[in-house]
């Protein structure tokens, strides 16, 4: 049986908390929904970290993608991660957290671990060297209903950089699947909504995992109605998001949206969606989004960069260039 782990990474509210806590229902697997796995983010950073602290800053870069540790087993985990105390200045960081989340997998029951972790898809070389059994499951959603459900929750100047995350994304994402075909998957979320049970049997099957009908019960969570939120009385896989672009976006809204997205990926995954076609009004507001949007961006980014210069550095290095 395959013991890698299993990364949810597609771009933002493409449902990938969603997935991840169905594969969380399955006994074998321990699944981080909450949270964001970032650890491949900052490992050239735990590296640098003196031997005597690489394994406290790894345990805190665990918890801080969500995954509760207690207080209590921090000396077991840490005993855990070095097999030997002689062994600590030769044991990589990245075998330092495989071991840390293997052990916290096991004390949750499981055998694996499933965690969303959206910026994965510009790591995914550096993870399968470290872990050559991972999976990779991308989610792909209508470019249009993610505009929709920012626009929703207030974030709708933020559309410009979702259209390059969703347009650079997608394209790694079919580039890698193409190279990798036994690795990553991609997923409409639209066929996982409509056909829950048909496409949780595909995923389970891909990840070498056992399907169970506990995956199709899980909460509805973090809607873009409500504030932020992890926890729900309701239950089950609703399809009521497919196509909501259409009652929630205008006309002018939707053409900057078509604007800034590349209508041949579009058409590729979404063949019945009509794409309008590019105007000098629909550019110009596409334009000034941009403009704004990158402001406050740019306000966000200096302000990490002057708290975590080389980190920031390296993240927009990896999104540009990857």
């Amino acid at each position: 049986m395959m013991d890698g782990p299993i990364f949810i990474i597609g771009r933002q509210y493409s449902g990938n908390t969603m997935l991840t806590r169905c594969l969380g229902r399955n006994p074998e697997v321990y699944s981080v929904a909450a949270g964001e796995g970032t650890f491949f983010e900052h490992r050239s950073r735990l590296e640098a970290k003196p031997a005597h602290e690489q394994a406290r800053a790894v345990i805190s870069q665990v918890e801080g993608s969500g995954v509760e540790i207690p207080s209590e087993a921090y000396s077991k985990v840490r005993r855990h991660i070095y097999t030997d105390e002689t062994a600590e200045e030769s044991k990589p960081v990245e075998q330092m957290y495989a071991r840390c989340m293997k052990w916290i997998a096991h004390q949750n029951g499981a055998t694996r671990w499933a965690q969303k972790a959206t910026s994965y898809i510009f790591y995914i070389d550096d993870i399968r060297e470290c872990f050559p059994e991972a999976r990779f499951l991308f989610l792909v959603r209508n470019p249009f209903d993610l505009a929709a459900s920012m626009k929703r929750r207030g974030q709708w100047r933020g559309v410009p950089r979702m259209a390059y995350g969703w347009n650079k994304g997608v394209r790694l994402a079919r580039r890698f699947s193409r190279q990798h075909p036994k690795s990553l998957s991609l997923i409409r979320y639209e066929d996982l909504v409509r056909t829950p049970r048909q496409e949780m049997k595909r995923i389970c099957t891909f990840c070498d995992l056992s399907f169970d009908e506990a995956c199709l019960r899980v909460p509805h969570v973090n809607r873009s109605e409500s504030p932020y939120n992890q926890s729900s009385s309701q239950q089950g896989i609703q399809s009521s998001r497919v196509g909501y672009y259409e009652q929630t976006l205008t006309g002018s809204e939707i053409s900057v949206v078509g604007t800034l997205i590349e209508s041949e990926l579009v058409k590729e995954f979404y063949n019945d969606t009509d794409v309008p076609s590019v105007s000098l009004a629909s550019m110009t507001r596409a334009a000034l989004l941009t403009m704004k949007g990158g402001l406050v961006a740019s306000g966000e980014h200096l302000r990490a960069l002057l708290q975590h210069p080389s980190h920031v550095l390296h993240r927009v290095w990896r999104r540009l260039l990857v």
